[in-house]
């Protein structure tokens, strides 16, 4: 088996375990933009794992996605899964208003061109509620929430907290949060306005906060407007600290000193998206997945 990646995901591909050959991707770009793609190793009659990120310029990388499966697929290589950490434009679920592409359909069928199956992780499925709704190719959807509270209960005290979700869609993973850490739940409901408007509600009155850790988890974190909302209510009914577990961060800099103003105590995410708040690495979750897709092969 073959592991193909860009310089991106150079990182990941070394730190992955397993007898495997690691095949860098040339990528070049012409004075007008244009990307130049070679395989730099010959995968013919090989299963091919191509590790490639989407994260900060998904423009440019989806083109360049699709360049290097139709190079791999011009090489003969027996089958090629994908793994893609982060998949942008699943946001864009639905034709909020008339005239606008059901991107999250787009990039799905994007993907799909030419690849046998997709490996990701925590994708941003809220009207899709499976990944099998999206894809006609088998899927595989990791979840990067054990690794982050893992590293929470190593680095924190856990000691009278509370799992806090933002929305109804991420009661999936404040369920697994909450059964690892053995805590409480509680979810807010969400009406998102546009896409820096968002309404937050929920009856908490009944919840006894004060004096609480609050820990909110989610798959996501753009803007930080919800994330915003929410600290200010638990901050405000009580709550002693807040902290946020996500596995994809996109958050800038500016909105991130924009909820510290608030009162966040603390930010942590995973390494799908590089950035300040990259504390836990997915090559943990990335390497099982690998084994186990190379030990069906070899069966």
């Amino acid at each position: 088996m073959i592991i193909a990646y860009t310089s991106l995901l150079e990182k990941l591909a070394k730190s992955i375990e397993g007898n495997f050959k690691l095949v860098p991707i040339i990528t070049k770009k012409f004075p007008d933009g244009e990307k130049y793609i070679r395989i730099s190793n010959n995968v013919k009659n090989e299963d091919v794992i191509f590790l490639h990120s989407m994260a900060l310029n998904p423009d440019e990388s989806i083109m360049e996605y699709l360049l290097i499966i139709d190079a791999l697929r011009s090489m003969e290589c027996n089958t090629i899964t994908a793994i893609i950490p982060y998949i942008p434009y699943l946001r864009q679920d639905k034709r909020f208003n008339l005239g606008e592409p059901l991107s999250a359909k787009v990039i799905s069928y994007l993907i799909s061109l030419g690849i046998n199956k997709l490996v990701t992780i925590d994708p941003h499925l809220h009207r899709f509620k499976d990944l099998s709704e999206l894809f006609k190719i088998p899927c595989i959807n990791l979840s990067a929430i054990p690794l982050l509270v893992n590293y929470y209960k190593r680095n924190f005290d856990i000691n009278n907290s509370i799992i806090i979700g933002p929305d109804i869609e991420s009661e999936k993973l404040v369920k697994i949060a909450a059964n690892i850490l053995s805590l409480p739940y509680f979810i807010f409901e969400k009406q998102r306005i546009s896409d820096k408007e968002v309404i937050v509600e929920g009856e908490i009155k009944e919840l006894s906060l004060k004096g609480k850790n609050a820990i909110i988890i989610d798959d996501i974190v753009s803007t930080g407007g919800t994330i915003s909302k929410i600290t200010s209510i638990l901050l405000n009914n009580g709550v002693n600290r807040v902290d946020v577990l996500v596995s994809h961060c996109l958050l800038s800099e500016e909105n991130y000193k924009k909820l510290k103003e608030i009162g966040l105590n603390e930010l942590i995410s995973t390494d799908t998206i590089p950035n300040p708040f990259s504390k836990v690495s997915i090559a943990p979750l990335i390497s099982k997945v690998i084994g186990e897709i190379n030990d069906k092969r070899s069966n």
